[in-house]
């Protein structure tokens, strides 16, 4: 199966994209004004972010936006699924960390990534992608890891937030970054895995957009748990942190995810 051509040319933002995302990260590991006004621990959490974006997602991303153009619907989902990962990394770059020399270009991969994706989005067909999918797909498997991923994360924030709001005080990650609030609590519990939810439902039910939306949430979940074991590895490096045993949970996770998503693809 092939993509329409209709949405190629937004892969060519790909490129634009990856320059971005690499100067950021860059920036972030090797100029130390790019954090000079954060906390140690949100400093070394974001230096933990930008080796993953330099190393994993920058060369993802590129990869994955030219075997799109060849025409795999595959590649297609997993460069969705990263478009969606920036998105998301980015807002919390814009939003939570102090004004610098890099806020344009926090902005500018925010609106590639964007664009590209919305723009992308008629290249390919619901029903079409669906249909293809044979009977020994694992639908209920994604739809089940999908729901798990939701259950944990939102498990993991309320259990956070609800003492602090009893308390009368701020979260300890909010404090420990010196914020206002946590963008990823915003983000997770407001859109992102009510989405996970909604996905799964559908899947479920054999919806055609969940079918696309599955494998590109699935991918984006595989990054952030990527992220986030390299964020926990930078906090232990620079003796903010010693529990290697989580960052190991993280690293296993994505490799199961991962396994996942293969054999749904090649489904």
């Amino acid at each position: 199966m092939k993509t329409n051509k209709a949405g190629l040319p937004h892969l060519w933002l790909s490129l634009p994209l990856a320059g971005l995302v690499a100067v950021a990260a860059g920036a972030g590991l090797f100029w130390p004004p790019a954090y000079a006004r954060e906390t140690p621990i949100w400093a070394a959490e974001g230096q933990g972010g930008d080796a993953v974006n330099l190393l994993v997602i920058v060369p993802i991303l590129l990869v994955s936006a030219l075997r799109a153009h060849r025409g795999s619907v595959s590649a297609w989902l997993v460069w969705m699924g990263t478009l969606i990962f920036l998105l998301y990394n980015f807002i919390v770059y814009a939003m939570a960390v102090h004004f610098n020399a890099l806020f344009l270009v926090y902005c500018g991969v925010l609106g590639f990534s964007f664009y590209a994706l919305v723009g992308s989005l008629p290249s390919l067909s619901p029903s079409e992608i669906a249909s293809s999918y044979g009977a020994r797909a694992p639908v209920k498997t994604m739809a089940a890891a999908l729901f798990l991923i939701a259950f944990v994360f939102a498990a993991q924030w309320l259990k956070e937030i609800i003492p602090a709001l009893l308390s009368g005080q701020a979260p300890k990650s909010v404090t420990d970054a010196s914020l206002l609030t946590s963008p990823v609590h915003v983000l997770d519990l407001a859109i992102v895995l009510p989405g996970f939810v909604i996905t799964a439902i559908m899947l479920l039910r054999r919806k055609a957009v969940a079918f696309i939306l599955a494998p590109a949430l699935m991918v984006f979940s595989i990054l952030m748990t990527v992220a986030v074991a390299g964020m926990i590895g930078a906090l232990i490096l620079k003796g903010l942190a010693t529990d290697y045993v989580v960052a190991g949970v993280f690293v296993a996770a994505a490799a199961g995810f991962s396994v996942l998503l293969a054999r749904y693809l090649r489904a």
